[in-house]
């Protein structure tokens, strides 16, 4: 059995479930936000120190923790309530939930594809820019400051016009509505207006790179799958296309040599089995290296497309499975 750790939104999960269904290998879905209303949960260690562990669904189906070989943690919400957690109580509750959740990713006869506690790491952007640099591939000139004065003299230097991001996540929930946080180009118009607020905290500018066109390239294991999105083709993808995905059109790329091998070589380093990396392709044809999301979502490049990244992700599962 595989166990599949997600959320009940998450079509990626849906499509990976029927294909290895097909495949006759049996899943177990975890989704994290009735894990306190739809589980039961029973761990035991006896007095040798031999233990047992179970999680058993609404309909019965009993998941052995003690047998289980392989795991995908795909992209779990743990909103344990419905809302936020409010009384002390709920947030009593809530911190054990996922203290649980926490052993459950220790336990060291389980394959986890990513390993959560390594992933956390892994999907640290800093890191990830100076580990393609040391790979000898191209990245943005980036300075995190909570210093006005230091983040003017960057944006001179970077021909006044830079990209202000978020330094980890792109999404913030207002109002119980979860909204996407686009990156934003700047030149000297906008940033003298709010350069001085850069001191209330850390803020991320990055040198604006030129684009031919931009990469997605998703690492399953050791394939690699490019798929070329035009975000130049219209205005309002140009700077960040990620919240009109649709409008961008989407091709399969071939990769130079050079660039697949690293991205093989960076998830390696990483100790990752599965990442999704975003690169520049600016007019010269030179690479820029964005970053890379351990958890990153690849669905949509398959419909758009049609690669084979369900059927590859579902390979690497069973890989584990049988080893």
């Amino acid at each position: 059995m595989i166990l599949i750790f997600t959320n009940k939104q998450d079509v990626h999960s849906d499509e990976v479930i029927r294909t290895l269904y097909k495949k006759g290998i049996e899943v177990f879905r975890l989704n994290s936000e009735d894990l306190l209303r739809k589980y039961r949960i029973n761990l035991h260690i006896d007095k040798n120190g031999l233990w047992t562990g179970e999680i058993t669904d609404e309909l019965g189906r009993i998941l052995n923790l003690d047998r289980l070989k392989v795991a995908w943690l795909r992209k779990p919400d743990f909103d344990f309530f419905g809302k936020i957690a409010e009384s002390a109580e709920e947030q009593f509750i809530a911190s054990e939930t996922k203290s649980f959740i926490n052993l459950l990713y220790s336990i060291p006869s389980i394959r986890w594809i990513n390993d959560p506690f390594i992933a956390n790491k892994a999907k640290v952007k800093f890191q990830q820019l100076l580990l393609a640099n040391k790979y000898g591939v191209k990245i943005p000139k980036t300075l995190i400051t909570t210093q006005p004065e230091t983040a003017k003299n960057f944006f001179r230097e970077c021909g006044e016009e830079v990209l202000v991001k978020t330094i980890y996540t792109g999404n913030i929930t207002i109002d119980g509505i979860n909204q996407g946080i686009l990156s934003t180009k700047i030149g000297k118009d906008d940033f003298y207006q709010f350069y001085k607020t850069i001191s209330l905290a850390p803020t991320q500018l990055q040198e604006y790179v030129e684009k031919a066109f931009e990469l997605r390239i998703t690492v399953i294991g050791e394939k690699v799958f490019a798929v070329k999105i035009d975000s130049q083709a219209h205005e309002e993808t140009k700077v960040d296309w990620r919240l009109h995905t649709q409008m961008n059109p989407h091709s399969i790329f071939e990769l130079p040599a050079k660039i697949e091998k690293f991205c093989i070589e960076f998830l390696k380093e990483q100790n990752l089995l599965y990442g999704a990396m975003d690169f520049i392709v600016t007019p010269n044809n030179e690479y820029v290296f964005l970053e890379n999301n351990p958890f990153g979502q690849y669905l949509w490049l398959e419909i758009e497309t049609k690669i084979p990244l369900t059927e590859a992700m579902c390979d690497l599962l069973i890989s584990y499975l049988n080893a």
